[in-house]
């Protein structure tokens, strides 16, 4: 019984870690360029955006982040957010940081400069709006 309960409350506290992550990530700062990422319920949409608009000679619009939106399924492990889309093509990791109780995710290279400097690099990605 007491193995049971254990594996009971091991579980409740991964979906509650899991749950915190989930939301809307957009950057912290007033951007004109940039990505924003929503996690929820173990899927991800990853849309990139910008305030620049492109014609081409005829006058048709071009999309500016040709692939984008990206979609699929995620985990976290070890605070790496792993990326995988419904094409089952693997995405570059970023890294789920908690600050002054606030949910970022970063780069590769924002994540090594972070734990280099301690420092959250300028319109980090941060959780604006949490899930349900």
């Amino acid at each position: 019984m007491t193995i049971f309960r254990t594996a009971l409350i091991a579980l409740a506290l991964l979906l509650i870690a899991c749950a915190n992550h989930e939301g809307l990530y957009e950057p912290e700062c007033i951007a004109y360029e940039g990505d924003r990422i929503e996690l929820k319920d173990g899927r991800f949409e990853w849309r990139r955006f910008t305030d620049e608009r492109f014609v081409d000679k005829d006058g048709t619009s071009v999309n500016s982040f040709p692939g984008f939106p990206k979609s699929g399924t995620y985990r976290i492990a070890s605070g790496r957010l792993e990326l995988v889309t419904d094409k089952n093509e693997r995405l570059d990791d970023w890294f789920v940081v908690v600050r002054a109780e606030q949910h970022y995710l970063l780069t590769t290279s924002q994540h090594d400069t972070f734990l280099e400097s301690e420092k959250l690099p300028d319109c980090a990605l941060r959780l604006t709006v949490a899930g349900s």
